[in-house]
């Protein structure tokens, strides 16, 4: 496995910041897990601090992008999840949908969009997916200018590579963490990491790729990170994701 992750200078691209962090995508398929938890649910927090090792174990046998999506229909019981999105929801249901599922609930894991249920199984879909060769190779340089958040991403697919592929952009937060005053949850403090805090709508994935985000203030800089996930349109299918953090663009010299 192999992931470049380096700063330089883009001097070819001079309305963009004269800084860059580039991240390249592994000749490996990246594994990407998606835990929908809540505040709101008292069976979740286990799920997030498995979900937290789960990252830190990056890079030693395995290449995984682990995400924390935060869905809002446990809102309604007391205790509003101040990271959860009706954006997060709607996902869920789809990866639900894709899976033939008849309900949703938390905590829910999908590897690659596949529904995953227990530690050791999570593991081994990872694992297999991690097995495979990757038939697109994604570089991406990540810039910074004003209030934004620039991204380049270049894209080369293998012959075998499915057509009509679309491709998200993500921002993620490390260190998260709340007192829970009301719900089930009620009295405890709950600390997070890989939460999703930025998702952009899919976009068709071309050769070469633009986007920008707005940098949210709320955001703290020294955690946050960056990915894009490349899949079949209606996530039936995922084929590689990259990732890093992007700090170093965001800190004061």
């Amino acid at each position: 496995m192999i992931r470049a992750l380096f700063l330089s200078s883009l001097l070819a691209l001079p309305a963009y910041a004269a800084e860059s962090i580039e991240i390249s995508s592994s000749s490996r398929q990246t594994a990407v897990v998606e835990l929908f938890t809540s505040e709101g649910c008292s069976s979740c927090p286990p799920a997030d601090k498995w979900l937290a090792r789960l990252a830190q174990s990056d890079g030693d046998e395995l290449d995984v992008l682990p995400l924390s999506f935060h869905v809002d229909y446990w809102d309604y019981i007391g205790w509003k999840d101040p990271f959860a999105s009706p954006a997060y929801t709607k996902r869920q249901r789809q990866l639900g949908a894709n899976n033939r599922q008849r309900t949703i609930y938390t905590p829910e894991f999908f590897v690659n969009g596949k529904e995953s249920r227990g530690s050791n199984r999570i593991l081994e879909h990872i694992k297999k997916v991690n097995q495979q060769k990757a038939v697109l190779q994604l570089d991406l340089s990540v810039s910074k200018l004003d209030n934004k958040l620039l991204f380049t991403l270049q894209s080369s697919a293998h012959s075998n590579a499915p057509d009509n592929l679309h491709h998200r952009y993500i921002v993620y937060e490390d260190h998260l963490s709340s007192q829970v005053t009301r719900g089930e949850n009620s009295g405890e403090t709950l600390a997070h990491q890989r939460v999703v805090r930025y998702l952009s709508a899919p976009t068709s994935l071309r050769s070469s790729n633009r986007h920008s985000v707005a940098i949210d203030p709320q955001w703290r800089a020294e955690n946050i990170g960056v990915a894009v996930v490349v899949a079949t349109p209606g996530e039936s299918e995922y084929l590689q994701a990259l990732y890093g953090p992007v700090s170093a663009l965001l800190l004061p010299e």
